[in-house]
């Protein structure tokens, strides 16, 4: 691992030539995504939820969403190759793990909507995952906005060419690695994950675009949970409750196989909750991979006692 670091990023030494080279032949983040869909069986995803929320309160109820959530930062934390990031045509290894997805603060039609960007440990459980996701949510529904909001409805109200001239100085800053960490801490753009939950109303998932803006490699959305025609594990077709998921990653931070493998490492553990139950066992050379920094004393507030 490099020594030249960015508020976000480590660089990363020794990849292979080709891989340095590929920001400079492919050099933004649409004209190197890669696009695919996934089909989850979710029906024991399900008759789980059922008996783990049987003696929850409303507040305390473990989610399909909270399963998926749960599931990528296990994901993650196993194939830390997918928490790289290309900035300045540099390839970085990131050094928090992050999700972000937007909230709605009421479901009408003209409801507003913001950001919530959670950090999470490689240790966390389904249940730290829940904790940490209730406690964002209800923050960012709070009408009173978060920092990120503020921070929008202040640029919003400048005239264009002010707009404009802070947008392409910021550019500049973070091509060179540079950026103000209050602008990149806040950012849900710059995020090792962004999360659209299109099944939430009811729709299919969609193949969605890579921003240009930030440093977000994936972008996963969320689909309906809706009955399908599958094929068992005797290649026989069965009618299977499930839910589809549609994926756009930067090619420039890994191979297609390591990421292949990362999402069927992700459906075996949507499919198969009680796994994200237990805290994973991670060695050293998973964690020095991973290059994440010890998380702040309020970030880890929410999380269950065990290794940190």
């Amino acid at each position: 691992m490099g020594t030249r670091k960015r508020y976000d990023g480590v660089l990363i030494r020794g990849l292979p030539s080709f891989r340095i080279i590929n920001p400079f032949v492919m050099r933004k983040r649409n004209e190197s995504a890669i696009y695919f869909s996934q089909t989850l069986e979710v029906e024991s995803t399900r008759e789980f939820l059922k008996r783990r929320n049987r003696s929850r309160g409303p507040e305390e109820r473990i989610s399909l969403f909270h399963v998926l959530l749960a599931a990528a930062v296990r994901t993650i934390s196993l194939r830390p190759q997918l928490n790289r990031f290309v900035s300045g045509q540099r390839i970085y290894q990131r050094n928090r793990l992050q999700i972000s997805f937007i909230v709605k603060k009421d479901m009408g039609d003209d409801g507003p909507e913001t950001n919530a960007k959670i950090s999470f440990s490689p240790f966390d459980t389904l249940e730290d995952v829940r904790r940490r996701v209730n406690r964002d949510v209800t923050e960012a529904r709070d009408w009173e906005g978060n920092i990120s909001d503020h921070e929008v409805d202040f640029f919003a109200k400048m005239p264009r060419f002010i707009v404009n001239g802070v947008v392409k100085i910021f550019r500049f800053l973070d091509y060179f690695g540079i950026a103000p960490k209050g602008m990149i801490e806040i950012d849900p753009l710059y995020t090792s994950l962004y999360v659209a939950n299109l099944g939430s109303v009811g729709l299919d998932a969609a193949y969605h675009h890579l921003y240009e803006w930030g440093n977000a490699s994936v972008f996963m959305v969320i689909g309906r949970m809706h009955r399908a025609l599958v094929l068992d594990d005797k290649g026989k077709p069965v009618t299977r409750l499930v839910i589809r998921i549609k994926y756009t990653m930067d090619d420039r931070i890994s191979e297609g196989v390591y990421a292949a493998k990362a999402l069927q490492l992700f459906k075996s553990f949507v499919q198969n909750p009680e796994l994200l139950e237990e805290a994973p066992d991670l060695d050293e050379r998973i964690l020095g991979e991973l290059a994440l920094l010890p998380m702040e004393r309020e970030e880890y507030e929410p999380a269950s006692q065990g290794r940190r």
